[in-house]
């Protein structure tokens, strides 16, 4: 019984590595596969793994296990199921290879939850105060030889429209976050006033973001200094920032992105120092003063970035609001200034978005943006042929021309129908919401199967780590009406040839890729915030919660599938995640 169980374990994992892979039944390799697992299952059956194993860690994994099954069978059941059309048939292999899925991912779980568990990323650290100043250097020096060839920075049409409201030419907007654009002309008017040459404006807004940038680098290496982490952590963080080739090529580019992910990163960096000064104490007695240099080192930093973040992206300020009473809970017994500061930051923000806002009369991004997800899937059902009700289509007929829509769907990307909607029936939209929603939801009991594909094909890029992801593509200036032109300061096919081998680099090494995955770093947020669990510290997770609620977020109301720059701040903030655990 002991070596039937071991072989059914085996071989339903390699079922369903053969199934998610497409790997042909006949290939040689399947056979190492079956020992290299059949060797593997016997070990984790020893006594000796098997006594380690805790009832926490079984019910981790079993519940990280379902999810990730479920996120590979929702991202390949087609390749899964290779064309077949018998539903009993296609029920059998998803239960069997989903079945096999697990095995594999609860068994990677307890590995992980044991392996790390014994980790130690604390002692032996340097505290000295000139080692975050010499990161946010390197930082620079590194990122330098981006901003001289895509000088004056990257300028994409969403980048060009800002600069458009800026020089007067379009009507201000927040579709593209008013407070983004107003950090853009105040740079652009200095610049523009000191040297009449509007390129070298944009330049010194590209090296204020730059400067920006290295410095959130160098907080979160101060944070992690006073965390204690141990000297090579702290290079290997440094190396991170200053050698990743999407953060100098981000760095650069002008999008509300970048900046937004410079607040997120600082924002967390100081939740994590919030925690290490023991505000969640058990008692309020027992946590330490505020010294005066804190408001200036984490009270201020925390406001202003905490500010930022909800004015930058909408998505943040969600973020945002939905970690506010778990922070307060976790920081209960200290109160009396969390909360304080908490509604300075409310204040901050609703001052703008309203007064402000109403005052300048800047009008808000319209409903249809925030329905990306809902419009892909009705215009799924019609692209694809499927019937509609009288009344259904009668409806969507209203809100768009459904004889364009076959031509205007993708799959990835929503900003063709929602602009069918713009030119048609946006007043129809908004002037009834609910009968939206109510179209919406009975399309979607007749037609769960599209439903199903719009929604995998305009998130997954979000939540399943292989999904093709473009970064750093963008260079120079796009053409425009204004006059404005890509003018490098080093050129050549040298240069060129180097940029686009470091942004193929993460095709061609294995392990290194998953670094640019966005689905991959959710799946380590998850299994980070179940090691901290296991290690009987949730505290820990607090500082990943703001860029988990980011994530969720994407995977809600996306408008781009897989696109990197909307999940940038999850990545720059990636070194305070991974050691929150360990702390």
């Amino acid at each position: 019984m002991y070596y039937l169980k071991i072989f059914v374990k085996t071989f339903l994992s390699l079922f369903a590595i053969m199934r998610v892979t497409g790997m042909s039944t006949k290939n040689p390799c399947s056979l190492i596969l079956f020992l290299i697992l059949l060797y593997v299952f016997k070990k984790l059956h020893s006594d000796r793994i098997e006594s380690h194993i805790l009832s926490g860690d079984m019910t981790l994994s079993v519940l990280v296990s379902v999810l990730f099954s479920s996120f590979t069978l929702a991202a390949a059941y087609q390749t899964i199921l290779g064309g077949m059309s018998s539903g009993l048939f296609c029920a059998g292999i998803l239960l069997l290879t989903g079945a096999g899925l697990f095995m594999i991912y609860y068994y990677l779980t307890i590995w992980f939850l044991q392996a790390a568990s014994s980790v130690t990323l604390t002692g032996s650290g340097y505290s000295y105060a000139w080692i975050p100043y010499l990161a946010a250097l390197v930082c620079l020096l590194c990122w330098l030889p981006y901003f001289l060839y895509e000088y004056p920075g990257v300028m994409t049409p969403d980048s060009i429209n800002q600069y458009a409201q800026v020089i007067g030419a379009y009507e201000l907007s927040n579709h593209h976050a008013i407070v983004h654009t107003a950090l853009i002309g105040m740079f652009y008017n200095l610049g523009l006033s000191v040297t009449g040459d509007a390129h070298t404006g944009l330049a010194l807004y590209t090296l204020a973001q730059m400067i920006f940038m290295a410095l959130a680098a160098g907080y979160v290496v101060r944070t992690l200094q006073k965390a204690d982490i141990m000297m090579p952590v702290l290079l290997i963080t440094i190396g991170f920032y200053a050698l990743m080739p999407y953060n100098g090529a981000f760095a650069v580019t002008m999008w509300k992105d970048i900046p937004f992910a410079g607040c997120m990163t600082i924002f967390c960096a100081a939740l994590m120092r919030f925690l290490l000064r023991g505000s969640c104490a058990s008692s309020a007695d027992a946590v330490p003063k505020l010294l005066i240099s804190e408001y200036f080192t984490l009270l201020l930093p925390y406001v202003l970035s905490g500010t930022l973040l909800c004015l930058l992206r909408t998505n943040g300020w969600y973020a945002f609001v939905v970690s506010v009473p778990l922070i307060l809970l976790v920081y209960r017994k200290w109160l009396k200034v969390m909360v304080p500061v908490h509604l300075t930051i409310l204040a901050l923000v609703l001052f703008v978005k309203y007064p402000v806002m109403h005052v300048y009369e800047i009008p808000q991004a319209d409903f249809v943006e925030s329905l990306s997800i809902p419009v892909q899937q009705i215009a799924r059902v019609i692209a694809n042929g499927e019937s509609l009700t009288e009344h259904e289509a009668a409806y969507v007929d209203q809100l768009m021309d459904v004889e364009q829509i076959a031509a205007a769907y993708q799959p990835d990307c929503s900003d063709n129908i929602k602009n069918l909607i713009r030119q048609k029936g946006i007043r129809t939209l908004e002037a009834d919401k609910d009968e939206f929603f109510k179209i919406w939801l009975s399309i979607g009991i007749a037609h769960p199967k599209a439903y199903f594909d719009a929604y995998t094909a305009q998130t997954n890029g979000y939540w399943y780590p292989d999904v093709a992801c473009e970064v750093g593509l963008a260079d120079g200036i796009y053409p425009n009406e204004f006059g404005l032109r890509w003018q490098p300061l080093i050129r050549g096919n040298v240069i060129i040839k180097i940029k686009e081998l470091l942004f193929k680099l993460p095709e061609m090494i294995p392990l290194y890729g998953l670094l640019w995955s966005m689905g991959f770093l959710l799946w380590a947020l998850i299994l980070l915030g179940a090691l901290g669990l296991r290690m009987g510290k949730p505290a820990s997770a607090l500082v990943c919660l703001p860029v988990l609620l980011l994530m969720l977020t994407l995977c809600i109301a996306t408008p781009v599938a897989a696109e990197f720059r909307y999940a940038y701040a999850a990545f720059y903030a990636l070194p305070l995640l991974i050691v929150s655990p360990f702390i």
